[in-house]
């Protein structure tokens, strides 16, 4: 019993000296749960398109995710546009990101590319929504506008499946 009580003693001390030197040089002593992990639940399906443009066609794909880190659920877009640059291929191009709470929006984003996009061979075109609190269900979901450069058609709005939601 004494070698143990010596090595518990030990450790005590040992341990009273590293948090007491941590909080002296501006360190915090945490107790308590750590924070929590993030999560993330995205949509089955990835969107992918492919535009008849100026040159070489674009080819866009793309997916939605809801995100939970720290109390706090976003929406979040994930993708890309490939081919653009090296001609004008369109006249706008816009994602728009929803964080849905139990099937309502509650935040909404819109990402402008159009300038991104005819002047680069690769675009990331992600696409975050402001966060929300609360306990609901929440999902993240949008739509990518889409208006191609001369083809008199004006631009629409696609659909890209939403995530699973999370709660």
């Amino acid at each position: 019993m004494g070698v143990l009580h010596q090595m518990t003693s030990g450790f005590q001390r040992l341990l009273t000296i590293a948090c007491t030197a941590s909080l002296a040089l501006g360190g915090a002593l945490v107790t308590g749960p750590q924070a929590q992990a993030q999560e993330q639940k995205c949509g089955g399906d990835t969107f992918l398109k492919e535009f008849d443009t100026p040159n070489e066609n674009i080819d866009v794909e793309y997916a939605y995710c809801v995100t939970y880190e720290n109390g706090v659920y976003n929406a979040s877009g994930y993708g890309r546009v490939t081919d653009g640059g090296g001609a004008r291929k369109v006249d706008s191009f816009v994602v728009r990101s929803r964080l849905e709470k139990n099937n309502h929006t509650v935040q909404s984003t819109r990402c402008n590319y159009t300038k991104a996009i005819n002047n680069a061979e690769t675009t990331n075109i992600d696409c975050d929504s402001s966060g929300a609190v609360g306990p609901g269900s929440f999902a993240g979901d949008g739509e990518i506008w889409v208006d191609l450069e001369g083809d008199g058609k004006g631009g629409r709005w696609y659909g890209v499946e939403g995530s699973a939601p999370m709660s």
